[in-house]
């Protein structure tokens, strides 16, 4: 008897997502096989905001960590053609982003994104980092959101002035990147808005930088007078930094540029933070361990 019942509950759900996939209904209307809640649509609107996201991360930003009711939600929107998901990448598990038509239900403003390819690690780390920022209660901007904004006349003051910041009417015209030569700008990975408006940058460094690039950058950042954060892991943290020697502290490319005076740092000045980079979700903070011991190996 108990085979039965489950051979048509079987049945009766593959039925169901079958419906789903001819629909391709947005969980809106009767008979569309599924019914979008809240939790739904805030994972839609952050798969497409930060482009890539790890089941686990999911779980723990829309369903209180609810790994299970994740998974069954992310299927139903999988079936329903809002999300594509992908296992390619064993040690990130499930990884979820969101289609043409559920970038479009999001309602963000943005377009879908694109799968990341070798750039997954970093997506998925700058996407934990956020994450985290965001439960602590802080106004994130992701980099799809700041370059879709800045493509506008006045886009970073309108974006900071519909958030609520204050934006001084002389600085209408900011920018989100900050220029690094005569040409070039340089976006950050996340920014930070406070209610005053004065917008703080956030680096998310697995491995060190050219030191010509990260001169530059730092450069960038300390002739915009713009305050940044670094969070990079053990590399990073001393090519920033410095690092005991024989004969003393041997200042880091921060010194160099001026943001940090010589010797052994403090943790932070008014323009520059930097800070150990922690990861939350495991596999993903396992795999970026793997990443900068190999660079350490090969240093």
């Amino acid at each position: 008897m108990r085979l039965i019942e489950a051979e048509v509950r079987t049945s009766a759900y593959r039925e169901r997502a079958e419906r789903r996939r001819r629909r391709r209904g947005t969980g809106e209307l009767r008979g569309d096989g599924w019914v979008r809640t809240e939790a739904d649509e805030r994972l839609l609107a952050l798969a497409t905001r930060y482009s890539t996201l790890t089941l686990r991360q999911a779980a723990a930003a829309c369903w209180g960590g609810q790994a299970e009711t994740a998974r069954a939600r992310v299927r139903l929107m999988t079936e329903a053609g809002l999300l594509h998901r992908s296992a390619e990448a064993s040690w990130a598990g499930t990884v979820v982003w969101t289609t043409e038509r559920g970038a479009q239900v999001a309602g963000t403003g943005l377009g879908a994104p694109r799968w990341p390819g070798e750039r997954l690690l970093h997506r998925l780390a700058v996407a934990d980092v956020g994450l985290g920022l965001e439960a602590a209660g802080h106004t994130v901007l992701t980099e799809r959101e700041i370059r879709t904004a800045d493509a506008a006349d006045f886009g970073a003051w309108d974006l900071l002035s519909r958030l609520g910041a204050r934006v001084e009417s002389s600085r209408a015209q900011e920018t989100f990147p900050v220029r690094v030569g005569a040409r070039a700008v340089h976006w950050p990975d996340l920014v930070l808005v406070p209610d005053d408006g004065h917008l703080g940058a956030v680096e998310v460094e697995l491995t060190p930088k050219a030191p010509s690039a990260l001169r530059s950058n730092l450069r960038a950042y300390h002739q915009a007078g713009r305050r940044v954060l670094y969070l990079g892991t053990a590399p990073v943290v001393r090519q920033l930094l410095g690092r005991p020697g024989p004969d003393g502290w041997r200042d880091g490319i921060a010194q160099e540029v001026g943001l940090l005076p010589p010797g052994r740092p403090g943790p932070s000045t008014s323009l520059l933070r930097v800070s150990p980079l922690t990861i939350k979700d495991p596999g993903v903070a396992a795999q970026v361990g793997r990443h900068a011991n190999r660079h350490r190996c090969l240093a």
